[in-house]
């Protein structure tokens, strides 16, 4: 099994909700109007000029105000408490304006990846009628209920410009934090978690593999820890008719993260309102959303854009994960879901404080 070896004893990093819940200031930044007006004007000047969003083009020079910022963001992902919720950024501009503020933000962060067939590399997470119950659509185009995740990339961000008239509430959860509750009180299902499941790759694989990989849910490689968990990611795998079938000892794990999930205390929920900013480090956190109902009348529903970054930071990955990532060392560029055949070069990016 894939990283049973070096299981060890308890990690340290991992919170609770209901810690963080009283500690904001650890988690929660207000971005200075100057911030703002910069990001602003460089999207004005990036648009000006026709420039295309080239993911592997250097990022744009920011001042020393900005540059603390995005300092202090990649710190909070890298470490502790592996996200950031930040408040005020400017969405009331245009919508190109806004977009593309946006896009030079988040490659101060990191390179993006695309995260549809399409080449999608902001990708709007809106109501559009997807159906989550089938294996080829995807959650980020539906308004029901998302169980708690990870997505195919380093991090991830969530500007929120409209919110839902109801729901839509994001939660999450440090995989540490499970890890740490799994080895107290379930210690003969670690090893389990740490062995290799097999994950549908719904549709999204590229051309000659197979529709499954295996992944572990929980790893450990060179001191890196990362974890990866999307039950009905893995349920769906069972459809391949060479893909392993799932042992009573995987469903009773999986059923036994399901209920320390849903204990009060263990996640920490957030509405996110115009303007807010979530990035969380996808491989120490997992997300969920409640399912949420849209405001009545045009342009009123809500809307989040999305971001996948490739992260200087990121936790080095089993063997198994080439099949996910392509790329498994820490710090390289890898993830996303590409157009076919159109995964770009993999470089080790630069490690910026």
């Amino acid at each position: 099994m894939s990283g049973v070896a070096q299981v060890r004893g308890e990690l340290d990093g991992g919170w609770h909700g209901a810690d963080l819940r009283a500690a904001p200031e650890r988690w929660r930044v207000t971005i200075r109007e100057s911030v703002a007006g910069e990001l602003l004007t460089l999207a004005e000047d990036f648009l000006g000029r026709g420039a295309e969003r080239d993911p592997l083009a250097p990022p744009p020079t920011v001042s020393a105000m900005t540059g603390s910022l995005i300092g202090r963001t990649r710190r909070r992902l890298a470490g502790d408490p592996g996200f950031l919720l930040l408040t005020g950024f400017p969405v009331e501009e245009d919508p190109d304006v806004v977009e593309t503020a946006y896009w030079l933000f988040g490659r101060l962060i990191g390179p993006p990846v695309s995260q549809t067939r399409g080449g999608d590399l902001i990708a709007r997470v809106e109501d559009r009628g997807a159906d989550i119950g089938s294996p080829t659509q995807r959650g980020h185009r539906s308004a029901g209920a998302l169980a708690f995740h990870a997505d195919r990339t380093d991090v991830i961000g969530l500007l929120c410009i409209r919110p839902a008239a109801e729901g839509g509430l994001s939660r999450i959860v440090s995989s540490k934090a499970l890890h740490n509750i799994v080895l107290a009180e379930r210690p003969d299902l670690l090893s389990v978690l740490y062995g290799r499941f097999p994950n549908d790759q719904r549709g999204e694989e590229q051309p000659g593999r197979p529709g499954w990989c295996e992944l572990p849910v929980l790893s450990q490689v060179d001191g890196d820890f990362a974890a990866r968990y999307v039950r009905r990611f893995i349920e769906d795998s069972q459809r391949h008719a060479q893909a392993p079938r799932l042992t009573d000892g995987q469903l009773a794990a999986m059923d036994f993260l399901d209920e320390v999930l849903d204990r009060p205390g263990v996640a920490l929920e957030m509405d996110l309102r115009p303007g807010d900013l979530q990035l969380i480090n996808n491989f120490h956190l997992l997300h969920a959303r409640s399912a949420f109902r849209d405001p009545v009348g045009e342009g009123t529903s809500r809307l989040l854009l999305r971001l996948w970054l490739s992260f200087a930071h990121s936790p080095a990955l089993p063997a198994e994960y080439a099949a996910l990532c392509g790329e498994t060392a820490g710090g390289a560029y890898r993830g996303g879901v590409w157009p076919p055949g159109a995964v770009p070069r993999r470089e080790k990016q630069e490690v910026q404080s």
